[in-house]
């Protein structure tokens, strides 16, 4: 189940809106599996109908997770008047190259692990929808699980207790 702060998907919400009459798209990064930070992409496609992340932009932050030490936690995109699952476009993109058809889902997808999230405009409130994509183009949906500020301080509280008592264990002794 995908733990998400608050912030976090109210940003991915207003960018959905932000980007209307378009899609928009974009990427979360994590920290030690904690998501920390949204990045709004440019949806190079320029359609209400899909998204093309601008590959320029999707470079730049995969470089950018590679010298923070940051992990892509999760894709986003939003429908601007259908619900919040999955399309097979959606589907076929999760994989690269794309799926083709039906028959060319026999391999993993391009990020396996990562969480696909979709804002869909349908509806008001706009739904909020986390999903991941697996070998064969199976698509299973989780519960997000919204992190309150107490609890997203609670588990980075964690991590460095974790880390601290790794390196200096005589200290807890």
């Amino acid at each position: 189940m995908p733990r998400i702060p608050r912030a976090i998907i109210d940003e991915m919400v207003a960018h959905a809106r932000a980007d209307l009459p378009n899609e928009a798209c974009g990427i979360v990064h994590a920290r030690e599996g904690v998501p920390v930070a949204s990045y709004r992409v440019k949806n190079a496609a320029a359609s209400p109908y899909r998204y093309l992340m601008d590959p320029m932009q999707q470079y730049r932050l995969e470089t950018q997770r590679d010298e923070s030490g940051e992990t892509l936690f999760a894709i986003y995109h939003s429908h601007v008047a259908s619900e919040g699952r999955p399309s097979q476009t959606d589907r076929r993109q999760a994989f690269f190259p794309p799926a083709q058809d039906d028959n060319d889902f026999d391999r993993d997808p391009a990020y396996p692990g990562t969480w696909y999230i979709l804002v869909s405009l349908a509806e008001e409130p706009p739904t909020v929808r986390a999903f991941q994509v697996s070998r064969g183009g199976i698509v299973d949906e989780e519960p997000i699980e919204t992190a309150t500020l107490l609890s997203v301080l609670a588990a980075a509280a964690s991590l460095v207790y974790r880390w601290v008592r790794a390196r200096w264990p005589w200290l807890f002794w």
